[in-house]
């Protein structure tokens, strides 16, 4: 049986290969990393259960494009017709053609990626899931290519510049994993959804290693480290709580 946890203003949703969040602002509701069909239809699941009605979802959108964080997305929208898909102005040169997905070399896929996979416990069922969500954004030379068509994103989201639907979150661009990547950040409530910029399968909080630009995701991280934060929800392993900044987060030399 799927679990869920809920921490306002943010919700987990557990399931996919990767966590996926509704994030609760207002009269707003922003889904965010959702990796596979299954999570798209669990999140409909999720809200049908709740005790107190929640305010609808507007919009969906991803920490970095790929398969694992937008696989779910065609699902998405056909379960709510109403929701925008935004990305990342980044990503727009993905779905232009301009820039391929972002791609790692064969042996840090395996030392980097599989582990990750693994560590999930329901990797299998996971797996399975896949097959019928999207193929977008598989950083591998011969699928990396086919995008999205049962949905138009606008590549508006960018740092410096409100995010729709969130008034009280800010977007920060952290590449390093890939160039695209971003966390969302409340200061208020002292909270970052920190994609796979920072994971946490290890149980203390690391910052990742799987990465196209290892310099880049150290200069994210000291970007990182001036913020407030009391709590991160990562894209991998269980959320971070009760924290005193990020400067106890592991660090790779």
């Amino acid at each position: 049986m799927l679990q869920h946890v809920k921490i306002m203003p943010v919700h987990l949703i557990q399931g996919g290969f990767a966590n996926t969040y509704l994030i609760e602002d207002g009269d707003s509701l922003v889904a965010v990393d959702v990796g596979t069909a299954t999570a798209a239809n669990t999140i409909r699941t999720y809200l049908r259960e709740q005790s107190r009605t929640l305010p609808p979802l507007c919009m969906v959108t991803a920490t970095h494009f790929h398969i694992d964080h937008v696989g779910g997305i065609s699902r998405i929208v056909r379960l709510f017709p109403d929701v925008k898909v935004l990305f990342a102005h980044a990503v727009g040169d993905y779905l232009q053609r301009r820039k391929k997905v972002a791609l790692f070399p064969l042996a840090k896929w395996l030392k980097g990626l599989v582990p990750v996979v693994m560590a999930e416990k329901n990797h299998l069922r996971n797996t399975a899931a896949s097959l019928t969500s999207d193929r977008a954004a598989i950083p591998l030379p011969l699928l990396r290519n086919l995008l999205p068509s049962r949905y138009s994103p606008e590549c508006t989201l960018d740092e410096g510049r409100a995010v729709p639907y969130l008034p009280h979150w800010e977007l920060i661009k952290t590449p390093g994993h890939t160039p695209d990547s971003i966390c969302l950040y409340n200061g208020g409530e002292g909270i970052l959804v920190s994609g796979d910029t920072i994971l946490n399968m290890r149980g203390r909080g690391e910052l990742n290693n799987f990465c196209t630009e290892c310099e880049k995701i150290k200069e994210s991280f000291q970007k990182l480290l001036s913020l407030n934060i009391r709590t991160v929800y990562p894209g991998h392993g269980a959320p971070l709580y009760g924290l005193d900044g990020l400067r106890n987060i592991e660090q790779w030399k």
